[in-house]
């Protein structure tokens, strides 16, 4: 079955997988295609998405979507003795990624996910962290009638070996996987590895999976179904840690009991939270806590992560990694995978070439004081292959957007840095999962209004080498989807957490971040109207560490309720710029002043730019091309 098209709908794969040869080798309006079907299994664990470029002798050109392992295609094309001049033809165009940002789709299924995958695409995101893909229920025997249905039962694993949860199961994830490589998007499952969950039956046997789930697998196997069962198995096989036999994982079967928890039964109590004995031996919630000591736990999670990227996934989210001993990230996170070879977007068959990639591999490492701070950097510093999601700069943004705060505490400056994370392993967020769901446990981690914490991600977006971590809520499960204010009004959340973080302003924030991620240059003005309490401003582009030579870049972010005008003191490269930001702005170009909305695209001839930034707002302009007809001297 050939796919073809453009990158829209969801597709499914059969078995057998086609390439399409010119048999012709005579100019013809009908030239005759034969397509050499290659017997793949459903889920080839190499198999990647294509576009299969044909060109016949005509010069007619067709292209071809396809999932193949171009290794397995490569040999099996070997074997048709192919002309020198009919493999050069050979080409594999790979989709190129639409960004580098990344989306939280925080409680949504798989289903939701992948019908969404086009706009995803659309709005320039990169990366896709997905809830946490193992076997979780919402509504265990023992489970209270009040907690029924609730997010956090995502958080709740009972097994990693079979996958099936309420947002679908292993099947699901890997034709989600599938779909985004189509669009040239990378799946990040976040992955919980240090805690299990309650349980139906409360958990005070630590026998994984539950009773009942294990009861009513084994009746679907007897009652004639297995095979739905044996599909779900992500861990097929491991290493018995005593024997050192290789033994098959039945999805009926108990995978972890008492001796891989913690001995202690207490949960982390208020003030505990500052005790590191406490947190990573302790219960969070009642859910035990695994031990780095069992090598049957580090032999599940290892092969875990294993199996993850077998299927094509790049990268993991760490849950709670600030509740885990160093030994136990050292052995789960093993062997470490820092780097991978990817196919270039336009490269042949025959003859490939690859660049390297970072794996997105990042933690949740929950900053609250000095020593938390330090206990993060020590472990960044031991592990090269992990970033981490940056909660200082987070602190540190809501204060500078609040009443009274200045923003200049964020501009980068000589000499100093704005976080202790380094910039191209940080994680950017202005909100995330934990803080609207918690009660009031995380009210310092949100912001006082919605536009502040709009704002504070067009800032987030527009920093160098970082990655900027946008929420949505899927709604599938129970969740605070606002927070409100005494009067009733809207204070946070909302439209904007459900808008699958693909509004018109966010869609522009990914694509000045695409732009500019790699460019190392951001030079702050430090003086004058836009170098204020409420106005923050600052170049970006590749020559920016040279002040006042030409930049390409732009960012100024006004979080006060007035207009601002003034000339940036920094000349702007001749080029097509965009208005990336979230509001219209007022520039003077040759002399006439125009009204330039979001997402529209003028011409600058070069030089300084007067400008009017109207209140709560911020423009991120960026250099999308070069002039027409302009000649460089």
């Amino acid at each position: 079955m050939i796919e073809r098209g453009d990158n829209s709908g969801v597709y499914q794969y059969g078995r057998a997988e086609h390439f399409t040869h010119i048999i012709s080798d005579k100019p013809s309006p009908k030239d005759k295609y034969v397509a050499y079907a290659i017997n793949i299994p459903d889920y080839e664990l190499a198999a990647d998405v294509y576009n299969i470029n044909v060109t016949s002798p005509s010069g007619q050109q067709e292209t071809f979507k396809i999932l193949i392992n171009p290794e397995h295609l490569r040999q099996t094309l070997e074997r048709k003795s192919l002309t020198a001049v009919q493999k050069s033809q050979c080409e594999i165009i790979t989709p190129k990624k639409p960004g580098e940002a990344i989306l939280h789709a925080f409680n949504a299924t798989y289903q939701q996910i992948r019908e969404n995958m086009s706009e995803f695409a659309r709005c320039h995101y990169g990366y896709i962290q997905i809830p946490p893909v193992t076997t979780f229920r919402a509504d265990g025997p023992e489970t209270p009638e009040e907690e029924k249905g609730y997010w956090f039962h995502a958080y709740q694993p009972e097994d990693l070996c079979t996958i099936h949860n309420p947002m679908g199961d292993l099947q699901d994830f890997i034709a989600l996987v599938k779909d985004a490589k189509k669009f040239g998007i990378d799946i990040i499952p976040d992955y919980t590895f240090n805690f299990m969950g309650i349980g139906g039956s409360g958990k005070n046997d630590l026998d994984y999976p539950s009773a009942d789930i294990r009861a009513k697998i084994s009746k679907d196997i007897e009652d004639g179904i297995p095979g739905y069962w044996q599909g779900q198995v992500l861990i097929p096989f491991i290493k018995d840690p005593v024997t050192k036999e290789r033994k098959q994982i039945h999805p009926e079967d108990i995978h972890l009991t008492a001796k891989d928890f913690e001995a202690s039964k207490d949960n982390i109590s208020k003030d505990e939270w500052e005790n590191l004995h406490a947190l990573k031996e302790k219960r969070l919630n009642g859910m035990p806590k695994t031990t780095p000591k069992s090598d049957q736990v580090i032999m599940l999670q290892n092969q875990y992560v294993r199996e993850m990227r077998k299927y094509g996934v790049r990268g993991l989210r760490y849950d709670a990694a600030k509740h885990s001993k160093h030994e136990q990230i050292e052995r789960s996170i093993t062997p470490p995978l820092k780097n991978y070879n990817e196919r270039l977007h336009n490269t042949n068959l025959f003859n490939p070439k690859y660049h390297e990639k970072a794996v997105m591999n990042y933690m949740e490492y929950l900053v609250t004081c000095q020593l938390d701070e330090q206990q993060m950097s020590s472990l960044l510093y031991e592990r090269d292959d992990l970033s981490a999601i940056d909660f200082s700069l987070l602190m540190k943004t809501i204060k500078a957007f609040s009443f009274g705060g200045d923003l200049q505490t964020l501009a980068s400056k000589p000499g100093s840095t704005i976080s202790s994370i380094p910039s191209e392993r940080r994680i950017l967020i202005n909100i995330n999962h934990d803080f609207p769901n918690n009660g009031n446990l995380f009210n310092d981690f949100l912001f006082n209004h919605q536009q502040n914490e709009q704002l504070a991600m067009a800032y987030m977006a527009a920093l160098p080498f970082s990655r900027p971590l946008v929420y949505w809520d899927g709604q599938v499960l129970k969740s605070t989807t606002e927070i409100k204010n005494d009067d009733g009004s809207t204070r946070v959340g909302g439209e904007a957490w459900l808008n699958k973080g693909c509004s018109t302003y966010q869609q522009l924030y990914n694509e000045f971040h695409a732009l500019y991620i790699d460019k190392a240059g951001i030079w702050s003005a430090f003086e004058g109207v836009f170098a204020t309490k409420n106005v923050l401003a600052f170049s970006r582009g590749d020559s920016v560490n040279i002040n006042h030579s030409p930049h390409d870049g732009l960012v100024i972010i006004n979080k006060g309720n007035e207009e601002v005008e003034g000339t940036w003191p920094n000349k702007l490269q001749p080029g097509i710029y965009k208005n990336m930001g979230s509001n219209s702005v007022n520039i003077i170009i040759n002399n006439t002043r125009k009204i330039i909305p979001p997402g529209k695209v003028f011409t600058l001839r070069g030089g300084t730019l007067n400008m009017n930034i109207p209140g709560r707002s911020a423009l991120l302009l960026g250099k999308t091309g070069e002039p027409p007809n302009y000649l460089y001297l």
